[in-house]
């Protein structure tokens, strides 16, 4: 069976450029000086919430909270104004029947929440930005910045709403990897928006977790563990929705895509995913078939 702690994966933290090892040192003294631990897994039976984007990442990461560790989950979906919002939807959609069904006495339906991150109001202007920085050394790390945090900060708010239903929640689950190359996808800044949690809520037990890359635990892994653990256990990740243009199938060539690929390959496991293109030569860019979509739609309405 996978292993899903102590499973350090090929991907070095050391060597991750979004990564602070002296910083995360900080992080982690402030914690143990505060409660006395880092993190540790919550207990069999306890509630947690856990970020379910329709990703395969976040469905895995769901299903392994409930099996391997039987929580008691709370998924919540954002939608942010993704281009992608119907797909992602259908794919939570199938996977919170799913688990319904696996798990009815832990898992709980999801709570779809609308949150606009990036605001609307520029956030075309933000792509121009991404796309001038994406050749300059590191800026391409920075995405959208200020998307992770109001994510995942929506998440601790809406599991501390569930105070007003008698559920008592202290952990927020992301399913960060390992080769996520954003700075808001790091174990750094996970610890750090752990800090925050704690100092907004003036209470030191508040946790925010990414198992894949939790070094508390041993942990640096990648994608390829999640769809061994998902193969071994019968969890259909073909039915997630990974790509992030607005396709009604996952692409296959934009960067989320070749994650995707790259990761079924490195687990030795067949990807059922259905795929719109071929995977190009050269690492793609999130704007490469624009113009043939477009000829696409101009061709099927001459017709």
């Amino acid at each position: 069976m996978t292993k899903i702690l102590n499973n350090k994966g090929s991907v070095k933290f050391e060597n991750k450029e979004n990564e602070d090892a002296t910083l995360l040192k900080i992080y982690d003294d402030v914690l143990k000086s505060k409660r006395g631990y880092v993190v540790k897994m919550p207990k069999k039976g306890e509630s947690v919430v856990v970020c379910l984007s329709g990703g395969q990442d976040s469905v895995a990461n769901t299903g392994i909270l409930l099996k391997e560790f039987g929580l008691n989950v709370y998924p919540f979906f954002i939608n942010r104004g993704q281009s992608n919002y119907r797909y992602e939807k259908k794919s939570v959609n199938y996977f919170n029947l799913f688990y319904k069904r696996k798990f009815p006495k832990l898992y709980h339906d999801y709570k779809e929440i609308t949150v606009m991150t990036p605001g609307m109001e520029y956030k075309n202007l933000l792509r121009k930005t991404k796309r001038m920085m994406d050749d300059i050394p590191l800026s391409h790390n920075i995405s959208y910045p200020a998307r992770g945090p109001i994510v995942f900060l929506t998440g601790m708010e809406y599991g501390y709403s569930l105070k007003a239903k008698g559920v008592e929640i202290k952990t927020v689950f992301a399913s960060n990897m390992s080769s996520d190359f954003s700075y808001h996808c790091s174990q750094t800044w996970v610890r750090l928006m752990n800090i925050l949690f704690c100092q907004i809520m003036n209470d030191w037990s508040w946790q925010f977790i990414s198992l894949p890359i939790e070094t508390e635990f041993g942990n640096y892994f990648d994608k390829d563990v999640f769809i061994k653990w998902s193969y071994e256990n019968g969890v259909p990740l073909h039915k997630a929705r990974t790509c992030v243009k607005s396709f009604d199938i996952e692409c296959g060539d934009c960067p989320t895509c070749w994650d995707r690929r790259r990761g079924y390959k490195e687990a030795g496991v067949k990807d059922l995913t259905k795929y719109r293109f071929p995977m190009s030569e050269k690492y793609p860019t999130y704007y490469n078939h624009e113009k043939e979509e477009k000829n696409e739609k101009g061709n099927r309405s001459k017709n």
